[in-house]
């Protein structure tokens, strides 16, 4: 009976290893076949044909684009680095040449995909419900990318203008869709969402003001320090024509009486950009000038009062219902 068992099982695992090694046999049977099949070929040498047009496409239209953006800069390649149309088509070739490469890249996506048997309009049509849901998630993006654009179209900001937001001064050394980069004097690069840049001072539109301050003794006589002022203030701008925008500084006293100096102010216009060095070589002339003629720029400096106090008399107190009057202290013996 043992043994009968044992032959049936043994017969069964035979059988099964049969069946299985047929259908392995049969699978790579009908590979093979499929292989050899030249519709196989053709199809996928068609689809990688497909797909190697479309990114041969995708890289002629990314060529085509940077030579568009060359030639649009190309027409103001003459006009200086800080000139506001160089400037302007700086931004907007930037700009566009980000959009369409954007843009460009996901339309030839789209069309490998096709190329792939990919259902595309299913794929969209659930693009655009995330695309939607993603959009109320990302307001702050959004808001973003729009001020980013209202910006750029409204010509109030450029590549290379000199700008403040807050309490941070820097040139724009890049504007984007979204964000600008703001580069410091010390070279700290700040990354600013355009959402967030609601208020900022432009100093490269139109003129700025050189203004240096100078602090005078009160002993000082000004009707004769402030015609020296007025001699350096000129012999400065006429060294400095090319950067003036008006013939000669302003001399405005007094502004300020401060703890220990009266305030004079010289201001004039100059071109964008060139204050920070005109104040930097009015105050120095200044300082020779008031050096040779022992002109003198005060310290700070307090004035202090010493008052003696005086023995006060002592004070009465008086009893008004017995019409007695005491002294809080005792009251000085008469003769």
């Amino acid at each position: 009976m043992l043994q009968t068992v044992t032959a049936d099982t043994t017969q069964t695992l035979t059988d099964r290893l049969r069946a299985d090694s047929l259908e392995v046999v049969q699978t790579l049977s009908a590979f093979w076949t499929e292989l050899r099949n030249p519709n196989l070929w053709m199809g996928l040498l068609g689809t990688l044909l497909h797909i190697g047009l479309v990114v041969l496409l995708i890289l002629i239209g990314l060529r085509v684009i940077d030579r568009a953006a060359d030639r649009w800069m190309q027409r103001v390649a003459d006009l200086p680095a800080s000139h506001p149309r160089r400037q302007r088509a700086s931004t907007l070739a930037n700009l566009i040449s980000s959009t369409a490469r954007y843009t460009l890249w996901a339309v030839g996506l789209i069309m490998i995909l096709s190329e792939l048997g990919i259902n595309v309009s299913a794929l969209l049509a659930t693009a655009g419900v995330a695309g939607l849901a993603i959009g109320f998630g990302a307001q702050t993006l959004v808001r973003d990318v729009i001020s980013g654009v209202f910006l750029l179209f409204d010509d109030t900001i450029h590549v290379g203008d000199l700008v403040r937001v807050g309490n941070d001064t820097g040139t724009v050394e890049h504007i984007g869709v979204r964000l600008i980069k703001v580069r410091k004097f010390d070279g700290e690069l700040l990354m600013i969402p355009a959402g967030e840049l609601r208020i900022f001072g432009n100093r490269s539109i139109g003129f700025v003001r050189a203004i240096v301050e100078i602090g005078l003794a009160y002993e000082q006589d000004l009707d004769t320090i402030l015609p020296v002022i007025e001699r350096v203030a000129s012999e400065w701008a006429q060294a400095h024509r090319d950067i003036l925008l008006e013939e000669k500084p302003e001399v405005q006293a007094i502004m300020n009486f401060g703890d220990s100096a009266v305030t004079v102010r010289v201001a004039v216009q100059v071109r964008p950009g060139e204050q920070f060095k005109a104040e930097r070589d009015l105050r120095l002339r200044l300082k020779r000038t008031f050096d040779e003629l022992g002109i003198e720029i005060p310290f700070p400096r307090r004035t202090i009062y010493v008052r003696e106090e005086k023995e006060l008399p002592p004070r009465r107190i008086q009893d008004v219902t017995s019409e007695q009057v005491t002294f809080d202290k005792e009251p000085p013996e008469t003769d």
